[in-house]
């Protein structure tokens, strides 16, 4: 049964069948979790009671959503650290996770992310002067550390 706005007359949803139910579909951050829940109408004390609940069995995990987060980003939508600490501070994860997160990400991993969109976008290895700065361009804006990018796009010439 999917979760529905609340109706004026509707009666606010249980805030722990509801986050069960959103977790169900993916991690959540406790900050997502709780504001998602509070729009559904769920009073503010019973969604953080039925939050630490949750936490407490296990179930909501702020570290591994954002583990999963960075995961799925590098391998998957092609985003760089820069991009994925944004990401994950929006998502209002703590500071020290983010760091701890992102930064034991191996630049290979970022490397082979580049050269997947290269390959995906068919960029040729030797690109003309206004290519090259475009595919910069578009590679710094997905996150990846320009010096990465550099070397990415000269170990393609040779």
């Amino acid at each position: 049964m999917p979760l529905r706005r609340p109706t004026p007359d509707a009666p606010p949803p249980n805030p722990r069948t509801a986050a069960l139910r959103l977790l169900g579909r993916r991690d959540y951050t406790t900050v997502e979790l709780r504001r998602k829940l509070i729009e559904r109408g769920c009073d503010a004390e019973a969604v953080d009671a039925a939050l630490r609940g949750l936490a407490a069995d296990g179930l909501l995990d702020d570290r591994r959503a954002a583990a999963s987060h960075v995961r799925s980003g590098i391998a998957v939508k092609g985003r760089g650290r820069r991009r994925l600490k944004q990401e994950l501070q929006q998502r209002g994860v703590a500071a020290a996770t983010i760091s701890e997160l992102t930064d034991s990400v191996p630049a290979e991993d970022e490397e082979a992310a580049i050269e997947r969109i290269l390959t995906r976008k068919h960029v040729p290895p030797n690109p003309s002067a206004a290519d090259h700065r475009r595919i910069f361009q578009q590679l710094m804006r997905r996150g990846f550390p320009s010096e990465t990018i550099a070397d990415v796009l000269r170990k393609r010439r040779r």
